[in-house]
């Protein structure tokens, strides 16, 4: 039945459809469907909104919702977009893009949406300060980190609208460092070289960031764990995790200048094991303390 009067709807002139208050309407009655965890139903109200009101950010953002409730993420996030370009100043669609953003893991992005909000969401502002706490928004843990990621940290244009909203939002960290740290580059230990699926698709996806940046240099800095190579002296020692932290940093230098970065805008250096992001010798800080940072 409601199926048909959506079809109907849809044949309507157009001073039918542009009822507004009609859709506003419709969206109360989706809200009252939504105790009785009718989905399915919410949904059609809502697109009938829609056809009445294809202009109502409202409807976009209820839409949105559901979507993300169902983990249809690519669908929430193209409607909480849609209710913003309508509304910019509409900071519960900002808060539902950020938490979209951030059941993806898209950090960066996360991060970014949450601070257009967080002036009037007190939500927002917590996964703020969350985020900051963490620095998740510029640790990769196991994905990868697409483009529209990535130009979060690396466009100056980005980075100085996100630290003048830290500003605007009195949080305690003022500024967001535009460096992207990358674990899922798997050196075995001792060497230099990858090889898996995911190294390959996280290298892709910086070069389309930089791409889109012809103008943005870049730093890359090798880092190794604290694990020893046998038969060696300290000084030795010291002397080879500094030799294989510059050659892993190389090997993410020259996969980029192979798909056209240009050598000119590429900085490598070497820490060897001297900046570990944890102060511990196991294997599981060996695995986190093994990785590479753009910046």
């Amino acid at each position: 039945m409601i199926q048909y009067i959506i079809l109907s709807l849809a044949l309507l002139s157009p001073l039918a459809v542009a009822n507004c208050d009609d859709a506003i309407d419709l969206l109360h009655q989706a809200k009252d469907l939504h105790q009785q965890d009718n989905i399915e139903n919410e949904k059609l109200l809502i697109n009938m909104a829609l056809i009445l009101c294809p202009n109502l950010p409202e409807a976009h953002n209820y839409l949105a919702s559901l979507f993300e409730a169902e983990h249809e993420y690519t669908q929430a996030i193209y409607h909480f977009k849609k209710a913003l370009n309508l509304r910019p100043d509409f900071s519960e669609a900002w808060y539902g893009l950020g938490e979209t953003y951030y059941k993806q893991g898209r950090f960066p992005l996360s991060l970014e949406a949450h601070l257009q909000a967080c002036q009037k969401d007190k939500d927002s502002k917590k996964r703020i300060e969350d985020l900051l706490k963490s620095q998740d928004y510029a640790v990769e843990s196991g994905k990868i980190l697409d483009k529209e990621s990535l130009l979060v940290l690396f466009d100056p244009s980005r980075q100085a609208k996100i630290d003048s909203m830290l500003k605007s939002c009195h949080l305690r960290m003022s500024r967001v460092k535009p460096a992207a740290t990358f674990r899922n580059f798997q050196f075995a230990k001792g060497e230099s070289s990858l090889h898996d699926v995911q190294s390959r698709r996280q290298i892709e996806e910086i070069v389309a960031a930089l791409i889109s940046l012809p103008h943005r240099n870049i730093e890359i800095h090798g880092h190794t764990d604290t694990q020893a190579f046998k038969n060696t002296s300290s000084s030795s020692n010291n002397r080879l995790n500094l030799k294989l932290s510059k050659q892993r940093a190389r090997t993410i230098a020259n996969a980029l200048i192979s798909r056209g970065i240009a050598k000119h805008r590429i900085k490598i250096y070497g820490h060897g094991y001297h900046n570990p992001l944890i102060n511990e010798n196991n294997p599981k800080a060996w695995k986190q303390n093994r990785r590479v940072v753009l910046q």
